[in-house]
């Protein structure tokens, strides 16, 4: 296909340059026309080809300023693929159990929060016992809660309603079905009471005022209602203080209890109990079953689990690994550490993928058998290909030493008479010009005479333009 694609670049350019160059060798021009090359760069140039805009959009051509780089170049380098440490964790039980049930099998995507496997375990039994007796806890020390806000408001309403009350005996029938045993028996009581200090003090202070009582009477009179309205502030008072105490007290016992039942709750989490949002298994029954859980999402890299097996916390049923991001470690030789440099592009091949990444970390060590140091690269790996223990090539673009240089693609110099040439876009047309050019460097020659800083060159279909000299020197030749 690549040769039929260059015949048929070749017949265009034979094609579209024809026009081109006679214009470019007319009589009157061939006759004006000075050497120009010889003079400036040291060589002769070719004959000047003009092209139309048409004609270079049909070419293909691209023209580019050329100007000063820093030669790069790729440092070829092996390595192994690992997983990230950092996303590698084994997953392990918290509790001792026996597993009953492997979901998991070893190559497996799983979710974040997806089950690996099911133990049974006695503390998970303990503690869900314990959680049903702290859920029992918390629903009485509710209950008493709510019946002594119950009481409490109950009891502000009586002292509100019988202190509206002309008579103690209203009062009474006011309240007669309210039931709040010893606390209405003592405000109404002392209700009473005052209420009969109060006629005791009014009888008194008539018969003073018709001079037929005694003061003494009516002195003693007042000091019994004085005492009469305190007993009743005070009787009202300490059933505000009771009820408030009493109130504050269930409170208290309802929020412990919910401390102790969130706590218990909290255990089971940690050990990875299933259940349904507060105690129990998926099923709904509290047979403790533990589920061991991927903290992330990643991909099973190891399982030593089996049903029937007894495990701890010290044992690596699972090891998981997140490798939607894995690491290359390459060795790179110590003699060529020092052109080595964090963010440097690399492109890491294994078999027939291609994938690049950046130089993240170069190891401070030097492995004293290899002479080697470990460089990291962190490739995207989002479809698996690359696995831990895969062996790949590398290549890290690193720049040379030395001052920026005149530098053209490569695909812009050519032969031609076995001279090196580029095509130089003039006001003239395209001219090729010879060049003396260094060896390539990551896909770039560096130019050392026949070209200035700033010259615009062809740097895409230039074979098209040199078909086209080709011909104009087969045709001069008859």
């Amino acid at each position: 296909m690549r040769v039929v694609a260059i015949v048929a670049v070749v017949v265009v350019a034979l094609g579209v340059g024809a026009w081109a160059l006679v214009g470019a060798r007319s009589p009157a021009k061939e006759a004006a026309r000075k050497p120009h090359g010889g003079e400036a760069h040291g060589e002769s140039e070719a004959e000047a080809i003009r092209l139309s805009p048409e004609q270079r959009v049909a070419l293909g051509l691209r023209v580019e300023p050329m100007g000063a780089r820093t030669p790069e170049a790729q440092l070829a380098v092996t390595g192994t693929i690992v997983a990230n440490p950092d996303r590698t964790v084994v997953v392990a039980p918290r509790t001792p159990g026996r597993i009953v049930k492997v979901t998991a099998r070893l190559g497996d995507r799983v979710a974040a929060g997806a089950p690996l496997a099911l133990l049974n375990s006695t503390e998970a039994a303990e503690l869900l016992a314990e959680a049903q007796h702290a859920e029992s806890a918390l629903s009485l020390a509710q209950g008493q809660a709510d019946r002594e806000r119950a009481l409490y408001e109950a009891k502000m309403r009586m002292l509100e309603t019988a202190k509206g009350q002309p008579t103690a005996e209203a009062a009474l029938r006011e309240l007669q079905k309210v039931e709040l045993g010893r606390a209405k028996q003592e405000y109404i009581g002392a209700l009473a009471k005052l209420e009969l200090a109060e006629a005791e003090h009014e009888r008194a202070r008539r018969l003073v005022e018709g001079k037929i009582g005694a003061r003494k009477d009516l002195v003693r009179a007042e000091k019994e209602l004085f005492t009469a309205r305190g007993e009743l502030e005070a009787v009202a008072e300490t059933i505000r203080l009771t009820a408030r105490q009493e109130l504050l007290t269930a409170d208290t016992a309802l929020a412990q209890a919910r401390a102790q039942r969130d706590k218990v709750r909290q255990k089971l989490r940690l050990l990875g109990v299933t259940g349904n949002g507060s105690i129990g298994t998926s099923t709904g029954t509290n047979d403790g079953l533990v589920a061991l859980r991927a903290p992330f999402a990643g991909t099973v890299i190891e399982r030593q689990a089996s049903e029937g097996q007894l495990v701890d916390p010290a044992a690596t049923p699972f090891r998981l690994a997140d490798l939607s991001v894995v690491w290359a470690l390459l060795d790179v030789l110590e003699t060529d550490v020092d052109n080595i440099a964090r963010g440097q592009a690399v492109t890491i091949e294994a078999g027939r993928d291609t994938h690049t990444g950046r130089v993240m970390h170069i190891a401070d060590v030097l492995d004293d058998q290899t002479r080697t140091v470990k460089v990291r690269v962190e490739i995207p790996n989002p479809d698996g290909h690359f696995k831990p223990g895969m062996f790949v090539t590398a290549k890290i673009t690193t720049r040379m030493a030395g001052p920026a240089r005149l530098m053209v693609p490569k695909e812009a110099l050519f032969l031609l008479d076995d001279s090196q040439v580029v095509f130089v876009e003039t006001d003239e047309g395209f001219r090729a010009r010879p060049v003396e050019a260094g060896p390539e460097v990551g896909g770039w020659v560096p130019i050392q005479k026949g070209l200035l800083v700033g010259e615009r060159v062809v740097t895409q279909g230039a074979f098209a333009l040199k078909a086209q000299l080709v011909k104009a020197k087969l045709g001069e030749g008859h």
